[in-house]
């Protein structure tokens, strides 16, 4: 099933990092609560052992760095569905920061892509 959801998203990655983004693949393993969402953010973007594994933290982490020349981020799921349909409230909650945080100039974060809506666009 892995290579499979490689497969899907790979498209995607090469078209972000085409556009001259930073993608960061998010969901390679199911994610479906908050539990689950945090840890896989905490791996793909690889944060420091301190990361508090809560909403504030996270929002601070997508923010992105200091530096002026830092790559814009987008965030890329797969099955964002799955979290939508098994824990709605922690989706919502979620994409609000990441809208929260992308709409800030100052952040390196540009938002989220789902890849199976880019792929459907083709």
């Amino acid at each position: 099933m892995h290579d499979a959801r490689a497969a899907a998203v790979e498209p995607v990655i090469r078209q972000l990092r085409d556009a001259g983004m930073d993608p960061v693949w998010v969901d390679r393993a199911p994610v479906y609560d908050r539990t689950t969402l945090l840890h896989a953010l905490y791996q793909a973007l690889h944060m420091p052992a301190w990361f508090g594994f809560n909403w504030d933290a996270l929002a601070d982490m997508l923010f992105g760095g200091d530096e002026e020349d830092e790559t814009p981020r987008v965030l890329v799921f797969h099955d964002f569905e799955l979290l939508e349909a098994r824990d709605p409230e922690t989706a919502a909650v979620f994409l609000d920061i990441v809208e929260s945080v992308a709409s800030n100039p100052d952040s390196t974060l540009r938002g989220m892509v789902r890849s199976n809506e880019i792929r459907a666009q083709h």
